[in-house]
């Protein structure tokens, strides 16, 4: 079989006219396993995962795993990290807009070129600065979410540079702690936490170095991108190691100091595909409207990340409250909202009260939703805390595929998922592809697959069993292979609003 990429780009313009010939596909796959082919060749191979035609046809057939199980292979072979994928995405979507940013009350839109451009910047004052800095740089980003905040993410993600993002929530005693135990050289903030973070670090630090993102600082920063070569930054891309640490994410521990976790490029892409898989009707279409923190994975992996997989547009919220997310969906007019079940009661309640006396008219109800979230929402994700059944099924009966599901930050984000065609009362979904589960004989629920963190930073991943499952510290019960939480066996819960409460922290601060 001819294993050209013109081969193969011809497979993608017949799954883009939703033309997809399975066996044929399992049959690329197992030749670029097995033959000498060319890097960029697998990569256009791999382009196919994010449409939607073909990850339809995959489930419709019943081969998600096996498929799964061809695609990471490809993965490692070709070392398949998110800078390819963002680069292809550039060249691929070129003028569709990738971000959408509030400014002013006006909302300004930026292309996937626009954005890459922005990325090389980036990468080459990066690149400039870990020349002249004589060492290896680590970055820590703490802002709100923002589009710059943003950039810097994805270029160390894309441009191999260790990043940290820092919750901006955390208390100066944590974040102190988080950027030392990291190992961060160079602090990106905006003006909201600057002067906090003087106060912080000034007296006692003169090795970190604090980037402003809103003033003449970020003007500073880029100028020194002019100061690389070109060709040098580009091959930064190329230059990586698939189970490298790329990326730490910290989160509340139940006494102490938070946790660093530790995650990959391995992980990371391995994810994207696996979610893919289950949301296989998501792609370039899609227009995600998001405030979800871009230091928590829903926010960074699913819907950041998630966003530029599938080509799709990423609307930065003005601010989280309810009433300019209200305001926000009339702009954007998204198709997809992953919120809190906070915000999915609001929602609820909203709609209720405008349809107040038609309640049983399916017609005036879904007029009431249209004007609410803008008219085209079709997918919603309930994340990070218990959302009443009777919203699920309200929105699922007017034509928005509510989901939920469980997951956690050591796993990438989620780790089950409920069908849009299979919704069961309470529970949390069916496994996601690409990862196992296991329910110990005292009911609690193991975890091992490719998109598991390895390990916390400076710490080994505990605790975890002799043969590598993850413990999530969750009573489960399993049942026709959907998830039931039934208990929690750590100290940690999340409230409506999908705050993370941990009892034994704030005792040990009151006492």
């Amino acid at each position: 079989m001819d294993l050209s990429r013109e081969t193969i780009q011809k497979h993608v313009v017949q799954a883009e006219n939703n033309v997809v010939d399975v066996e044929e596909l399992f049959a690329i796959a197992h030749q670029l396993l097995e033959e000498k082919t060319e890097r960029k060749t697998v990569h256009a191979f791999l382009n196919l995962g994010h449409l939607p035609a073909v990850n339809s046809s995959i489930a419709e057939n019943n081969r998600i795993d096996d498929w799964l199980s061809l695609l990471i292979e490809l993965i490692d072979k070709s070392k398949y990290s998110f800078g390819h994928l963002f680069y292809n995405r550039s060249r691929k979507y070129k003028h569709k807009h990738l971000f959408h940013e509030f400014q002013k009350g006006k909302v300004v839109s930026y292309s996937y070129e626009d954005i890459w451009e922005e990325l090389l910047k980036a990468a080459g004052a990066l690149t400039h600065i870990e020349k002249s800095y004589h060492d290896k740089i680590r970055i820590g980003i703490l802002t709100p979410n923002c589009l710059r905040g943003a950039i810097v993410d994805l270029t160390c993600i894309s441009f191999h540079f260790p990043v940290i993002p820092i919750p901006a929530n955390e208390t100066k005693k944590d974040i102190d702690f988080i950027i030392k135990h990291s190992g961060v050289t160079h602090l990106f903030v905006d003006n909201e936490l600057k002067t906090e973070i003087n106060d912080i670090f000034l007296p006692s630090s003169n090795d970190l170095n604090i980037i402003n993102l809103n003033n003449k600082d970020w003007q500073t920063f880029i100028e020194q991108g002019q100061k690389s070569d070109p060709l040098e930054v580009l091959k930064r891309i190329g230059r990586v190691r698939m189970d490298e640490v790329a990326t730490i994410m910290y989160t509340s521990g139940t006494t102490g100091e938070p946790k660093g976790i530790t995650f990959s490029q391995r992980n990371m892409i391995v994810k994207r595909f696996a979610r893919a898989l289950a949301l296989t009707k998501f792609g370039s279409h899609d227009s995600f409207l998001c405030y979800l923190p871009l230091y928590h994975t829903f926010g960074r992996f699913l819907e950041l990340q998630g966003s530029i997989f599938w080509g799709a547009s990423y609307a930065f919220a003005e601010d989280s409250s309810y009433d300019t997310l209200r305001k926000n969906f009339l702009f954007i007019k998204p198709t997809v909202l992953i919120s809190v079940p906070k915000r999915w009661t609001q929602l609820y309640e909203t709609i209720q009260s405008l349809a107040a006396d038609h309640l049983d008219e399916d017609r005036i109800v879904r007029k009431a939703i249209k004007k609410v979230t803008g008219g085209n929402l079709k997918w919603g994700l309930s994340a990070a805390g218990y959302l009443d059944p009777d919203i699920f099924q309200f929105f699922q009966n007017n034509d928005i595929q509510l989901l939920s599901g469980y997951g956690m930050t050591e796993a990438t984000g989620g780790i089950t998922l409920t069908s849009p065609d299979e919704y069961v009362v309470d529970s949390v979904g069916q496994k996601l592809p690409g990862i196992e589960l296991r329910i110990s004989d005292e009911g609690e629920l193991l975890l091992k697959g490719p998109y598991i963190s390895a390990f916390y930073y400076a710490d080994p991943l505990t605790p975890s069993t002799d043969d590598g499952w993850f413990h999530t510290g969750d009573i489960f019960i399993e049942k026709d292979d959907h998830y039931f939480i039934k208990d929690r066996k750590k100290e940690i819960y999340k409230n409506a609003a999908g705050q993370t409460i941990t009892p034994q922290k704030i005792e040990n601060m009151l006492s």
